[in-house]
């Protein structure tokens, strides 16, 4: 029977392609007796791995069975872990935690510290996996430690990177810095090249979360550059993909479109269907956000197709998304609502397939525990009474703890809803704060109307015929003795007409109200900066149509607050300012190569800064600053206008 089986698996793997490499394995299994064999199903079971995962399963347990048939413990240990390995690839962690947890108790029995490690590794990247952090964290502080007895640098830095990832997802950036630069070192002192790109690559997107752009950009640039010395192609596309992220983020559109498309061609040489469909979205966001909407359409419909048929939700929700968006932007409303409630239903799925999945892990452990009691029963019959006792009491304490977990469920999802609830109401007061504050700006914007036509029909109207009363006395009664005099009266008169003219003018434009933004803007920059040392260019495109008066007076407002803040405090010699209008939103970018300030503290305390912001909280807009102590500053500021 053992030969026919075997015979039949090679048959099988012969006529369906898995032939080449493990060849040799499967002829050799036919000769092979006892403890080779086992170690030939071990070899079958890995070599299939990333073959077959149900055909490596197959290996897997007839080296666990005859394993345990011969009473041999390390063939049951690798057995045991390797079918973990598996069912993680798999994702089934509930299967690959019982298989990994059993492989543990018996490398403590062998006094394998090596082993003991290597799946207290395994057991924290499972925990991590599932969220549950504290857990993961203190599996990899066990691997470590016996990693650092056994003086095994390599796998110290392995742990120390998986470590550093933990503290990441807890939201201890800092942490997982130092933790990200100690595994770093130990591969570089092991020249393990591959170790050094993911540590690269996870720093990179460490930087990102810290938002430190420039420093994951050049980590990012180091893990792309060893993994292309290194020709993994696999790493290659990752590193692309992440890199073309942060241009992404950066709206640096052809830097992450280029990269993407250098991904998307190497994952498809891999055939990693997952990673296509990921690139896919992301090129559909590049062409989404320049317009590009024909393109973006037919690529993030080909990237959600694929992630339906491998049944990759993340991916598939991505994908859901970003059509959403773009059918929102080119005004196909009722389909934008449909794919945003798809995108809604797929999040709910997921949420209660955790549920069910926890619920199935609950009865799982109940039916484990039975059937552990169960044996123990027929092994000790003469103990009958007292193990019914343990088990009756179990199988109270198993259904208490089902009833338990079933109302912590209960308990999530009306907190779930209250949380919902809550965010509603977040958002309405939001919008009525928003309404407030726009009633405000519209109250001071009357008021400076008004003073200004005060100054201009008033004061300003009084100057000009004194001025005018007071060049003709100065015509009848003037003489060369006083001429001094009434020169310096004439500078005074016209010093003061200017400077009313000046005031009104700043506090309402003629120009604005008349002609529009652009002829406003570039008088504004003319009467500030004429007898100024700093050098200024200012750039307009599409703005053919008029924006609307609350963008167009929002916008005027936050320039003239940005231009006095170049006057009064950057010490610049230049001045760029950009105002471009798309279809959907109007762009302004004001840049200067002045002395900088730090951003997170003067958004706080500055009194203009926040003026800024709550203007352009008016109008829904976004306010990006970017600026470091002597490197000058760039605002960029996006409105939309639909």
């Amino acid at each position: 029977m053992k030969i026919l089986a075997l015979f039949f698996l090679v048959f099988i793997f012969e006529n369906t392609g898995y032939g080449g490499v493990n060849d040799s394995l499967l002829h050799r299994l036919n000769t092979s007796k006892d403890t080779n064999q086992v170690k030939l199903l071990s070899d079958l079971c890995w070599g299939y791995r990333t073959v077959s995962q149900d055909s490596a399963i197959i290996f897997g347990e007839r080296a666990l069975q005859l394993s345990q048939l011969l009473k041999y413990d390390n063939g049951i240990a690798q057995a045991l872990n390797d079918l973990g390995i598996i069912y993680i690839d798999k994702a089934n962690y509930s299967k690959a935690s019982q298989y990994l947890n059993e492989a543990l108790k018996l490398r403590i029995q062998l006094k394998d510290q090596k082993g003991i490690a290597s799946l207290h590794n395994k057991l924290g990247i499972i925990d991590q996996k599932q969220g549950r952090l504290k857990e993961a964290l203190e599996h990899q502080l066990s691997a470590l430690m016996i990693y650092q007895q056994l003086g095994q640098d390599r796998w110290i830095g392995y742990c120390l990177n998986n470590i550093a990832i933990i503290h990441q997802n807890l939201g201890n950036l800092d942490k997982s810095l130092e933790y990200h630069q100690k595994g770093l070192a130990y591969r570089e002192k092991m020249h393990d090249h591959l170790g050094e790109a993911n540590s690269y690559s996870n720093l990179a997107n460490l930087y990102v979360k810290m938002r430190d752009t420039t420093q994951a950009l050049n980590y990012y640039e180091k893990a792309l550059a060893l993994s292309r010395e290194l020709k993994n192609q696999e790493l290659l596309s990752g590193n692309l993909s992440n890199l073309g992220n942060v241009y992404l983020s950066k709206r640096e559109f052809p830097r992450a479109l280029k990269l993407f498309s250098e991904s998307l061609d190497i994952r498809e040489q891999l055939n990693d269907l997952k990673g296509i469909s990921s690139t896919l979205s992301r090129i559909g966001t590049v062409f989404t956000e320049t317009g590009r909407y024909s393109e973006a359409s037919e690529v993030l419909t080909r990237s959600l197709n694929l992630a339906r048929k491998i049944s990759v939700i993340d991916e598939e929700m991505s994908a859901l998304l970003g059509m959403a968006k773009l059918k929102a932007l080119t005004k196909e409303l009722d389909q934008a609502f449909a794919l945003m409630k798809q995108y809604i239903t797929t999040q709910d799925s997921v949420y209660d397939a955790r549920i069910k999945q926890q619920i199935m892990d609950v009865q799982s452990q109940y039916e484990t525990v039975k059937l552990e009691q169960d044996l123990e029963l027929i092994r000790k019959e003469k103990e009958n009474a007292e193990i019914k006792v343990v088990q009756h009491t179990t199988e109270i304490w198993l259904l208490i703890f089902v009833i338990i977990s079933m109302t912590g469920a209960g308990i999530f999802l009306f907190y779930r809803h209250q949380q919902r609830q809550l965010a509603r109401a977040d958002a309405e007061r939001i919008s009525q704060a928003e309404i407030r504050m726009n009633a405000v700006f519209l109250g001071q914007e009357e008021e400076r109307r008004r003073i200004a036509k005060e100054l201009h029909d008033g004061i300003g109207q009084t100057l000009a015929a004194l001025k005018m009363n007071y060049q003709s006395l100065s015509m009848r009664f003037g003489s060369n003795e006083h001429e001094g005099e009434y020169s310096k009266l004439q500078k005074m008169l016209d010093s003061a007409s200017s400077e009313v003219r000046t005031i009104s003018h700043q506090m309402m434009p003629i120009e604005l109200e008349q002609f529009g933004l652009i002829p406003a803007v570039e008088t504004m920059l003319s009467i500030n900066l004429e007898n100024s040392t700093i050098q200024y260019q200012f750039e307009d495109m599409g703005f053919e149509e008029r924006a609307g008066n609350q963008i167009e007076l929002a916008l005027f407002r936050i320039l003239q607050e940005l231009l006095s803040n170049v006057i009064k405090h950057s010490g610049a010699s230049t001045l760029n300012v950009q105002l471009l209008k798309r279809p959907s939103h109007i762009v302004l970018n004001v840049s200067d190569n002045g002395v900088g300030f730090d951003v997170e503290l003067n958004e706080k305390k500055g009194i203009g800064l926040l003026n800024i912001a709550s203007r352009i909280d008016g109008i829904r807009g976004n306010l990006i600053y970017e600026s470091s102590l002597g490197n000058g500053t760039t605002v960029t500021i996006r409105i939309p206008t639909i």
